[in-house]
């Protein structure tokens, strides 16, 4: 997995959600620990996620940080 992932075509106001250059939809996330979610772990850095983004299209999870915006 490369070290950024640019996403396209961005929108959403409570929680954000883009598509990336092959066409995997990605979602923000935030970890709901009254539902009893578990944190997740980045794909690329390794780091411990409470919020985040999903690939919708796989299940991969990054850090905001891995994250870039393309200018619709």
């Amino acid at each position: 997995m490369t070290e950024e992932i640019f996403l396209h075509d961005v929108s959403g106001i409570a929680r954000k959600w883009g598509i990336d250059s092959q066409g995997n939809q990605w979602v923000e996330f935030e970890v709901d620990y009254f539902a009893e979610q578990e944190t997740g772990i980045c794909e690329i850095c390794g780091a411990e996620l409470e919020s985040g983004w999903l690939c919708l299209d796989g299940g991969d999870e990054v850090c905001d940080s891995h994250i870039l915006f393309h200018p619709n």
